[in-house]
């Protein structure tokens, strides 16, 4: 059986001016690290969305195709190349049943992730609601979650105006891994943090990544963090993408 969970294939995104993204082409393996590595405004993030069935842009997709391997054999981009906004708001309808529950996105700043208005414990059980099967104990299965990212009991009663920077990027990771995802796509995760706690930070997620079995796409641009913990690497920039 084929360990590609994702796969898009030569992708072009367009404005009515430019490309966004032109030619990328990537797969997602169970168990392993891709990372997106490129300059700002190369297009990562935005090739990221997209994988995840997110198209904000007109004309939007001009090219290209995306596959999730292990639930169907279909193109979830075939109907929607060069058809412009409404296709892609069929598209951001149809995927989104599997944003949360197959893919998890962390974005860039931890703080996108969080509802202001609701507890962080509220936060999770509701990422948990994606589930499958729902754990038999809530109670119980919200303190392993926040403990696995290093939390205490009490953040689950935490506003997330109420927690410092590194424990805001503990708790998006924490809403993330919720749901159980197979892809968990972290959005330079690094962000707003010192050298310190982005080390920390990246070494949680990828142990969490890997305890979880979860195939993690990383968005960085940090060649450190890139060097020390990617199993394949896709450059993206002006002409495309390259491996």
């Amino acid at each position: 059986m084929s360990d590609v969970l994702l796969a898009m294939r030569d992708v072009c995104i367009r404005t009515p001016d430019r490309a966004l993204v032109d030619g990328v082409s990537f797969e997602v393996r169970a168990g392993r690290i891709l990372a997106l590595v490129g300059a700002s405004g190369s297009g990562k993030t935005l090739a990221a969305r997209a994988a995840m069935g997110v198209l904000d842009v007109e004309p939007g997709l001009v090219r290209g195709s995306l596959f999730y391997p292990a639930l169907s054999n279909e193109d979830l981009f075939r109907s929607v190349v060069g058809q412009g906004a409404a296709a892609q708001r069929r598209l951001l309808a149809s995927t989104a049943k599997y944003r949360g529950g197959y893919l998890a996105y962390s974005p860039q700043s931890a703080s996108s992730a969080l509802n202001p208005g609701r507890t962080l414990g509220r936060q999770i059980q509701l990422a948990i609601g994606r589930r499958d099967t729902p754990p038999s104990n809530l109670g119980v299965e919200i303190r392993q979650i926040l403990e696995e990212v290093g939390l205490p009991a009490r953040a689950a009663a935490a506003l997330p105006a109420e927690l410092s920077g590194g424990m805001a990027q503990r708790a998006a990771l924490a809403i993330a891994i919720a749901s159980n995802p197979r892809i968990l796509i972290a959005d330079e995760p690094e962000t707003g943090l010192d050298p310190v706690l982005r080390r920390v930070v990246t070494e949680l997620m990828l142990e969490v990544a890997r305890r979880h079995g979860v195939a993690l796409l990383l968005i960085s641009h940090t060649a450190d963090t890139v060097k020390r913990i990617a199993d394949e690497v896709v450059r993206i920039g002006e002409g495309g993408a390259r491996v």
